[in-house]
């Protein structure tokens, strides 16, 4: 039930301009970041001029994260999923495979399966991968550790 939750919570982020989760299940065990690996969360925004943002604090982080990786589990299998997003710009895509590079020069690659939803801001109805071009800016959320797979590849600047 929480995936289905998480899955059209994402969705919505997703098309309401958030961009910064997606979800799916490997069933991968995976243990979560090192302390190390993890930088300090910044201040939150002091200006509560919308009820929006009064209410929700974290979305603002939420919208300026530029990649992430967590591990969540499944309750009922007690197996763990590792999630990776990413926001930047397209370097390399092909029918197979989408390789972006966030604004702080991480460069990550997903292979693009029959499953992974293309979408774009213009287009009402699921987009294809061949609409995204290198240079475009893109939200793309996936699973996986050592291989990424693209869940949700979303065209921003469409």
């Amino acid at each position: 039930m929480w995936k289905k939750i998480a899955i059209v919570g994402a969705s919505a982020a997703v098309m309401g301009g958030a961009g910064t989760a997606a979800f799916a299940a490997s069933g991968t065990p995976t243990p979560g970041p090192s302390a190390s690996s993890v930088s300090p969360a910044s201040g939150i925004v002091s200006s509560a001029s919308t009820t929006k943002t009064a209410r929700h604090p974290g979305l603002n982080r939420l919208r300026r994260a530029v990649h992430a990786t967590w591990v969540t589990e499944n309750k009922k299998t007690k197996t763990f999923t590792t999630h990776d997003a990413i926001r930047g710009q397209v370097s390399d895509v092909s029918p197979t495979s989408i390789t972006v590079q966030s604004a702080d020069n991480l460069t990550q690659t997903y292979v693009i399966t029959l499953h992974t939803k293309v979408h774009t801001r213009t287009l009402k109805g699921a987009a294809s991968i061949s609409d995204v071009k290198t240079g475009d800016p893109v939200f793309v959320g996936g699973t996986g550790t050592n291989t990424l797979t693209a869940v949700r590849v979303v065209d921003t600047g469409k």
